[in-house]
């Protein structure tokens, strides 16, 4: 049977489904419009395979997952990996995170033992998350600070009190974009991909409502790609513009000049 026919059979076992996500990770998952670039993906999906979205609950990771386990809800966005309850779908999308540098200072990033030299400042909990190396290298950095508040990681660099700044790449253009908008001067910055990859999938108590996702996300999205930024630039070396990542109803306000690992933003 084909994958257009498979469908077809689904969608006459249309269900009205309940999910949770985490709460707001722009441009990822914005809580305040029940929109994203996830979460539209997601629910384009599940709307493709005939089912319609009744509710978006935004919580923690720890309760969505609790949720899934009692079936109060029907699945689950950015699914704790490695559980033997849930069933995964493929991979919806990919986030990179990266360590983000001013051009003008001229550093080299190639491993993440580099950044013991230097001051960072990164998302909080990146010592928990980022992997025993990236641990290690934060016991060795006098100098390593979390922030809770990702906007000020911008600021620090800008005002040059910081040297290097960690953090996703897709959420550092969209903060970088309105802190261009409320009118403050930029310079061009440089990615720095030391990190790997995280696919993102969406978690099911139902095997065969998973499946009908996964059938669903090869024919809407099959022409197009998951992959993380740094993934696309090596597959097309050709490219050097990222992802748009602008917030709703904004429009673009720089551009971008490189190699593959500079850009250059605008100012107003």
């Amino acid at each position: 049977m084909t994958l257009a026919c498979l469908l077809w059979f689904n969608q006459g076992m249309a269900k009205e489904l309940i999910l949770a996500t985490s709460k707001s990770i722009p441009p990822y998952i914005i809580e305040e419009t029940e929109s994203g670039v996830q979460l539209d993906r997601v629910k384009a999906v599940f709307e493709h395979a005939g089912h319609h979205i009744k509710k978006v609950i935004f919580t923690s990771n720890k309760r969505s997952e609790l949720l899934l386990q009692q079936k109060k809800v029907d699945a689950i966005i950015n699914a704790p990996i490695n559980q033997s309850t849930i069933f995964y779908s493929e991979p919806v999308i990919r986030y990179q995170n990266v360590a983000i540098t001013l051009t003008s200072s001229g550093f080299t990033l190639n491993h993440i033992e580099d950044l013991r030299h230097y001051r960072v400042m990164a998302f909080q909990n990146a010592s928990k998350f980022l992997g025993p190396i990236y641990s290690d290298m934060v016991k060795q950095n006098p100098t390593y600070y979390e922030a809770i508040n990702q906007q000020a990681q911008l600021e620090r660099l800008y005002l040059k009190q910081v040297d290097v700044i960690i953090l996703e790449h897709r959420i550092f253009e969209y903060f970088n974009q309105l802190y261009l908008e409320a009118g403050h001067y930029s310079s061009p910055v440089s990615y720095h991909y030391i990190f790997p990859s995280a696919p993102r999938s969406v978690g099911f108590h139902d095997e065969h409502l998973r499946d009908q996702f996964n059938l669903s996300l090869h024919e809407l999205f099959k022409s197009e790609s998951t992959a993380s930024p740094a993934e696309a630039r090596s597959s097309n070396s050709s490219s050097t513009k990222p992802p748009s990542t602008k917030p709703p109803s904004t429009k673009p306000n720089g551009s971008k000049t490189n190699s593959s690992k500079t850009i250059t933003p605008g100012h107003n």
